[in-house]
């Protein structure tokens, strides 16, 4: 019985030694070439937040969001298939395999980083920016004391432009459009919103104009591209593409090509 032991430990010692040298052949295959190998990239895109994410006259997926998509997916030499999501379905989409990446307005997090990866950041916005007419005088925050200001109850803007200008007179609404509407309508002197929104909302109604005032610069949205945690090499490739759409200036261009503006608060290419 002791030889026949002896031999069983010998065998299992020689068959370890053989998988060892014949490498991880069971090791997971990265994302990267399952998407190089079947040049197929599926993202998911929120195609009811325009300017990122839309649908085009033709019906077709457009936005920043989708031109950043189609840049990654001539990067790689893929086909790109858009698979529209919400807000919420976001990660669900990511861990479920439904996606590869998630194109979405995605603030990165340490709460969601538990359950899902996030690139380096490939746009920001200033979270505190000021809305008013072309012809208003206001050129800071505190130029709007004694003004009607336009805020969404609730929100990081409301706290901190209270807190800031608290001679203002708050004007709170529910949603951003209603506070849109107001200041189109006069009904407001100013409206206080992130500088994506309000820069887009300049460029479609012609008549206003955006105010970034230092005094709120440090208050920066950073957005990133969402993908499954564990498969670093794909993460890998990911921050370098984002890295050449920050270093190259297209990022940039697109921006401008979506807002009519320069983006707020220029991602830094050092990361």
């Amino acid at each position: 019985m002791r030889s026949i032991l002896k031999a069983a430990a010998l065998s299992a010692a020689a068959l370890g030694i053989a998988l060892t040298m014949a490498g991880p052949a069971s090791a997971q295959e990265s994302r990267l070439d399952k998407i190089i190998s079947s040049k197929q990239l599926r993202v998911g895109i929120i195609l009811s937040l325009p300017p990122f994410g839309m649908k085009n006259e033709a019906g077709e997926p457009d936005g920043f969001d989708v031109d950043v998509a189609k840049l990654a997916a001539e990067r790689l030499g893929a086909e790109l298939e858009i698979v529209d999501t919400t807000a919420a379905d976001r990660i669900p989409n990511l861990r479920t395999d439904k996606v590869d990446m998630i194109i979405g307005q995605f603030t990165r997090n340490s709460e969601r980083a538990k359950v899902i990866s996030f690139s380096d950041p490939y746009i920001t916005a200033v979270v505190m920016a000021i809305a008013v007419p072309s012809d208003s005088t206001a050129a800071k925050a505190t130029d709007l004391d004694g003004k009607r200001v336009a805020v969404i109850k609730g929100t990081t803007q409301d706290a901190a432009f209270s807190a800031a200008v608290p001679g203002a007179d708050i004007q709170r609404f529910d949603s951003s459009a209603a506070a849109l509407l107001a200041l189109k309508q006069g009904q407001v002197d100013a409206m206080i919103e992130d500088g994506n929104f309000l820069n887009y909302q300049a460029k479609l109604a012609g008549n206003l104009k955006v105010i970034i005032d230092p005094a709120f610069g440090n208050l920066i949205d950073y957005n990133s591209i969402g993908v499954q945690r564990g498969d670093q090499e794909w993460l890998n490739w990911v921050n370098m593409f984002v890295f050449e759409l920050n270093t190259s200036g297209k990022g940039r261009e697109l921006y401008r090509k979506w807002f009519d503006a320069d983006m707020p608060a220029p991602v830094n290419p050092q990361f």
